[in-house]
């Protein structure tokens, strides 16, 4: 098989370096709205919300320590001590590939607890999911593990063990796709169960959140994994890209939320809403729960949860 590319090892370590210095920039503008979304909107950080605070540095540190790596073997390799390839491995790249997978697999695990809270807190749902990235993440960094044994200098993985990371990144597509499903298949089955209540527009937007969300997670995994697949050196490109994505997905729906792009704004301190649910002909069940006016009240972790009300009119019985 030809092994000639539009671009080189070389070409496309610089180049992903560039990029993720946009998709960086992006973020860092994205992270400083989401922590005043966090704390200057509601200035008391109340339990729910220490969480998703912490998650939110949590994620954007793992993506500033990724970049500042590129950006280092890059500026390194160039101008200081000048190498004939920058993507040759090197222990900083080997640790900027580590942080490519845990940033994939804490995204995982975001979007694994969002699903967890839709469902009513039902850990049989998302059981498999959450079995699925132990699996994913393990993939990832025995990949990294053999390819520092087996070709320590290697830009890009042993012909012989690119069926796992294959694997690896394959599993994570998969899971964002069955996870992003279940959310929205959530969403729409509970606003199904009062037909009274007209919040089509509301709901369209929740789910566009998700969708929207999970569409950008799903076009960087799915380009990687076609092109590490292949072994072309165009992975050195979208690498560092998705890393940057991993964190900016959960960041936006905060921002979203946070800003009433998603959800419309209301003026009324607060709303409840009675979600009933038949069972046969003669027995019924009641759920009630309350939301309060404030868009960011609104669980931004979860952006959904399952038995709230995506409106903010008062429903009486």
């Amino acid at each position: 098989m030809s092994t000639n590319h539009t671009v080189n090892s070389d070409q496309a370590t610089f180049l992903g370096m560039v990029f993720e210095a946009l998709a960086y920039g992006i973020y860092t503008l994205l992270f400083f709205t989401s922590l005043a979304v966090l704390t200057w909107r509601t200035p008391a950080l109340n339990a729910s919300k220490k969480p998703m605070f912490a998650t939110t540095i949590f994620m954007f540190s793992l993506a500033t320590v990724h970049f500042s790596l590129n950006f280092h073997n890059v500026y390194q390799g160039l101008m200081v001590n000048p190498r004939a390839h920058i993507s040759d491995e090197t222990h900083l790249l080997a640790g900027a590939d580590m942080i490519f997978s845990i940033s994939d697999f804490c995204s995982q695990l975001i979007l694994i607890y969002r699903c967890y809270l839709v469902w009513s807190r039902n850990i049989w749902v998302v059981i498999l999911p959450i079995l699925i990235s132990l699996a994913s993440v393990s993939c990832g960094i025995a990949l990294i593990g053999l390819v520092l044994t087996i070709s320590p200098t290697a830009p890009q993985a042993p012909e012989a063990i690119v069926p796992i990371g294959t694997a690896a990144f394959a599993m994570s597509l998969c899971l964002n796709f069955i996870v992003s499903a279940l959310i929205v298949g959530r969403i729409w089955h509970m606003t199904s169960l009062n037909r009274e209540i007209k919040t089509d527009s509301a709901i369209w937007r929740a789910s566009a959140i998700v969708i929207e969300s999970g569409l950008l997670f799903l076009a960087a995994q799915l380009v990687f994994v076609v092109l590490f697949a292949i072994k072309h050196p165009a992975q050195a490109i979208v690498e560092p890209i998705a890393t940057q994505i991993y964190g900016i997905s959960p960041t936006l729906i905060i921002v979203r939320v946070g800003m009433g792009s998603t959800f419309e704004p209301t003026s009324l301190p607060e709303s409840s809403l009675r979600f009933r649910v038949s069972f046969g002909k003669k027995s019924s069940k009641m759920t009630e729960s309350r939301m309060t006016g404030t868009t960011t009240d609104v669980e931004m972790a979860s952006s959904l949860p399952s038995d709230r009300t995506f409106t903010s009119s008062k429903v009486d019985d």
